[in-house]
């Protein structure tokens, strides 16, 4: 007799009448008889019968100790941790006192909860193991039941099944045992009794797991809290002063992009043919001249009286020119006729230089 959870040792005790039994299914399917579940390929009886093959009960039975062990140190943790929350009582009162005895009350019924589905666990795979062992020994004594009931006639059956399979000897003699006796068994006792009982306990089998799983899955989930606001009038610390942010620094555009400012009052007024002023009046339109071509000397912006009445400038380095005689490069005047025309136009009053003045 096997040993309790030893499931190979108990399989093998039942092994015997599966292998008879498959000996019958197979000359009854030389003859001709045909079922599903019975003669689809050459070993569907011993696979019926080994689809517990390699389940180890033993492990499962470890598993179930050691479960008990964690609740049992789950326990011993909540009790030490009640005690502490015991002598914390005891020893300070006040707001927050109340405060932090509520924070670890509800860290002890966590550890509670933990504990109990702990050894919650413990039990339903201790079920478990006792289920599957009941319904593996149930299932190997159904077989040998069933066998048993052909062992009068089990040693000519066997003969003839042998023959019959083996397509050799006596072949008619042993057809006719087939046909007249095997046959009829294996159409009854085994297609009813001995598939039944294979296949309710494959359904059995796969229950109890089912249950186990399901209420593992069902079990509460516990969360410890983290430590927060742990009372009222309770603040957070404040981190400590720092300086001032700092105005971020300015963007330092080159020289010939900033506009100086304009003349104060009582200052004296800058000189046209300032290079300074010369940039400032211009911006942007310094770059766009291009290389190769000096802006004018004065500009709108560059604080002349006469650039800002007419637009342009007849005063070279603050001296004065004749009347009428725009200065060459000046900002205004090429701004209003363009670098082409100026040049055409400052070489026609050069021109006009050189003839002689009539007097009188």
């Amino acid at each position: 007799v096997a040993d309790r959870l030893d499931v190979a040792e108990r399989l093998a005790e039942g092994r015997v009448a599966i292998e008879r039994t498959q000996a019958y299914v197979q000359a009854c399917q030389t003859m001709g008889y045909e079922h599903p579940d019975l003669t689809s390929h050459p070993s569907q009886i011993r696979d019926w019968f080994d689809s517990e093959d390699g389940l180890d009960l033993r492990v499962l039975d470890r598993d179930c100790a050691l479960l008990r062990a964690a609740g049992a140190a789950a326990l011993e943790g909540l009790r030490i941790q009640q005690d502490q929350v015991a002598g914390l009582v005891a020893a300070w009162m006040g707001a927050g006192s109340d405060a932090a005895v509520a924070f670890l009350q509800r860290h002890c019924d966590a550890a509670n909860m933990v504990a109990t589905e702990v050894r919650a666990a413990a039990q339903r795979c201790e079920s478990l193991r006792d289920n599957l062992w009941y319904l593996l020994d149930s299932k190997v004594g159904a077989a040998i039941a069933i066998d048993d009931r052909s062992q009068a006639q089990r040693s000519a059956w066997l003969a003839a099944a042998a023959v019959v399979t083996a397509g050799a000897g006596e072949r008619s003699t042993a057809e006719q045992v087939v046909r007249g006796q095997v046959m009829p068994y294996v159409d009854n006792d085994i297609r009813n009794d001995w598939l039944a009982a294979m296949r309710s306990s494959t359904a059995a089998f796969g229950t109890a797991y089912d249950m186990v799983n399901d209420r593992m899955a069902a079990a509460p989930a516990a969360y410890f809290e983290m430590p927060t606001d742990l009372g009222p009038g309770f603040q957070l610390p404040q981190s400590s002063p720092g300086l001032p942010p700092q105005p971020l620094a300015a963007a330092t555009a080159p020289a010939a992009v900033l506009a100086g400012p304009g003349p104060r009052a009582g200052s004296q007024r800058p000189r046209c043919g300032s290079d300074a002023r010369r940039a400032a009046a211009l911006g942007p339109r310094a770059s766009a001249l291009g290389p190769g071509r000096r802006p004018g000397r004065c500009g709108p912006a560059s604080g002349c009286r006469r650039t800002r009445r007419f637009g342009w400038c007849n005063r070279r380095s603050g001296r004065a020119q004749r009347p009428g005689r725009p200065h060459r490069r000046c900002t205004g005047w090429s701004a209003g006729f363009g670098d082409r025309r100026a040049r055409r136009f400052v070489g026609a009053r050069r021109s006009d230089r050189s003839r002689p003045v009539r007097r009188g």
